[in-house]
């Protein structure tokens, strides 16, 4: 059975697990970023449209990510 996310009890990962989820933030976040520099390049309204909603959708996976990651402790019997 799920725990609620609102339950204070922490999740108990592996050290491997919280570092590929450390890596998946760092990455979103780089993403985001090269892809807001490109807004200023595109003419459309269309393409930018899309590109605004491409770097607010990593943004906030990023950001779901983070709240994941300050829940979590790595198990010690690794």
């Amino acid at each position: 059975m799920m725990r609620p996310m609102n339950s204070p009890e922490p999740y108990h990962v592996s050290a491997r697990f919280r570092i590929m989820l450390e890596s998946a933030i760092l990455a979103l976040e780089a993403g985001a970023a090269r892809d807001e520099k490109v807004l200023r390049l595109l003419q459309d309204g269309d393409h930018r449209r899309r590109q605004e909603l491409l770097v607010a959708s990593q943004l906030d996976r990023a950001f779901r990510l983070r709240q994941l990651l300050e829940r979590t402790v790595a198990r010690q019997d690794e």
